[in-house]
């Protein structure tokens, strides 16, 4: 059984400080919301997507990259406590989830990954001394009018700390992965398009666009009597000036592959973009993620005003950011209940540490969640106990607990799981959410087991409405109906 105590650390050295930025960047859009689509790499929307591999193979390879993607986040935070802790490789920064940004003037349109788990906003550029295969042609400074290279006076570059290169007046970067892996560029600022979902559908192929349905841009809230409403300001897509980015034009070892010509970065350090355009967006921004068993769903990631939700069934918990580790976003998780019954996981078992070695972190980009190893036991023990059928003796790898169960599509017999956060904050997870159905009859529970950090995975997020207020500190959350198209 695999387990992530079998998968070795790397190192990224990826020293990032604390420190503020003086002034937000301006919209130039009057409005502070906006919203643009946001495409899981497997739906039929995305670029990446390849028809000819089955639905449980697809979801199969999203499982692996989950463990990729949690050695990168345990990588990070061992780099932050000793840089010794360098052990064998790991691809940089699995993903999930992309969005579609222009880039400069004229805007050149680009599918980035869309990461919470990241700071820097980078993409390829000319010209290139080493770069990765990608679809789009690299972007080309030298053809925008918007593109100017920052100095290493300015107070982003002193943000990259130990990360930047300051022989001569501009601002370079080199960021070094424990494979061996780099990547060097310059720090620049350019505009940034932000594309609104009904303008990415617009860029798709026919054949795709077709399996879309027409009008639908907003969140549907649950139907319930006390359903989550949603902020009604329908301004939609926006144009940035003056992003802080990273121009990369040498990049080495195991980087690239899979399609994406660079990242934006939605961590909580200072140069990511949500730090960035700060009060601009009210410092807030919010995603619902459609669920993955509805065909030809996109889900939505929402900046400002637009990110706000209220109502009945809006439940907030503090964010805590780790001053060595500001990028990730922590949660304080009090215990987890099996069905009506809670485990009395011992106080303190997920209190994160200076170090990072433990706590919970929120992270779309990471498919499973993943427990301490004393708590997911708990979790197993409370299953096995209340589900009403015995678990199976060999569950396929990675997975630990599976059932047998007479209908999957209903998945009767199986509790629901809740996590109690801190401020009376339950998370509750239908078994849809914490199950995934595998051939003949079988689902597997979509947890994870970790010597040491714990991660909130995407597939528990799905169908809820998760809102980072980052001027509150305070993460809040609604069930909701994602489907946007």
């Amino acid at each position: 059984m695999a387990t992530l105590r079998t998968l070795p650390l790397s190192l990224l050295l990826l020293s990032l400080s604390s420190y503020s930025l003086s002034t937000p960047l301006p919209l130039s859009n009057p409005s502070s919301s906006f919203k643009v689509a946001l495409i899981h790499r497997d739906s039929p929307y995305s670029p990446m997507h390849d028809s000819s591999v089955s639905s449980s193979d697809i979801f199969g390879l999203s499982v692996e990259r989950s463990f990729f993607r949690i050695r990168y986040i345990r990588s990070v935070l061992a780099g932050k406590s000793s840089p010794s802790k360098i052990e064998s490789p790991v691809k940089v920064a699995p993903f999930e989830y992309l969005m579609r940004v222009g880039i400069g003037t004229p805007a050149k349109p680009y599918w980035l990954i869309a990461d919470t788990g990241s700071d820097l906003t980078w993409t390829q550029c000319r010209p290139c001394d080493i770069c990765f295969k990608q679809k789009a042609p690299i972007f080309d400074p030298s053809s925008s009018s918007t593109y100017h290279p920052l100095k290493c006076s300015t107070p982003l570059c002193r943000a990259l700390e130990g990360d930047r290169i300051c022989d001569g007046s501009s601002c370079q970067y080199q960021y070094a992965y424990g494979d061996g892996s780099a990547t060097l560029g310059n720090l620049s600022t350019e505009t940034f398009t932000f594309e609104s979902p009904k303008s990415t559908i617009a860029s798709l192929n026919p054949s795709i666009r077709a399996k879309s349905s027409s009008g639908a841009t907003g969140i549907n809230p649950t139907k319930t009597s006390t359903s989550t409403s949603l902020s009604t300001n329908h301004v939609i897509g926006a144009k940035i000036k003056g992003i802080g980015f990273g121009c990369s034009f040498s990049n080495t070892g195991n980087m690239g592959g899979d399609g994406e010509a660079g990242l934006v970065g939605l961590g909580g350090g200072p140069l990511s973009l949500v730090s960035q355009i700060g009060s601009s967006i009210s410092n807030k921004f919010s995603y619902c993620l459609a669920s993955r068993h509805e065909n030809n769903t996109m889900s939505v990631l929402n900046f400002g005003k637009n990110a706000d939700i209220s109502g009945p069934n809006v439940s907030s918990t503090p964010i805590v950011q780790m001053k060595a580790i500001p990028t990730f976003y922590f949660l304080n998780l009090s215990d987890i209940s099996i069905g009506s019954k809670r485990l009395h996981i011992p106080q303190g078992t997920f209190d994160p540490s200076p170090s990072g070695d433990s706590g919970l972190i929120i992270d779309s980009g990471t498919t499973m969640t993943v427990l301490s190893s004393m708590a997911f036991s708990s979790v197993l023990k409370g299953l096995n106990k209340t589900a009403e059928f015995p678990p199976l003796d060999n569950p396929p790898e990675p997975f630990e607990a599976c059932y047998k169960v007479p209908d999957p599509h209903r998945i009767t017999g199986l509790p629901d799981i809740t996590f109690h956060f801190s401020g009376n904050a339950d998370w509750k997870w239908e078994p849809r959410n914490s199950f995934y159905i595998m051939p003949k009859n079988v689902v597997c529970l979509l947890m994870g087991r970790s010597s040491d950090i714990s991660i909130l995975g995407n597939m528990q997020q799905q169908n809820m409405v998760v809102e980072y207020d980052l001027k509150e500190k305070k993460l809040s959350f609604a069930p909701a109906r994602c489907s946007q198209f």
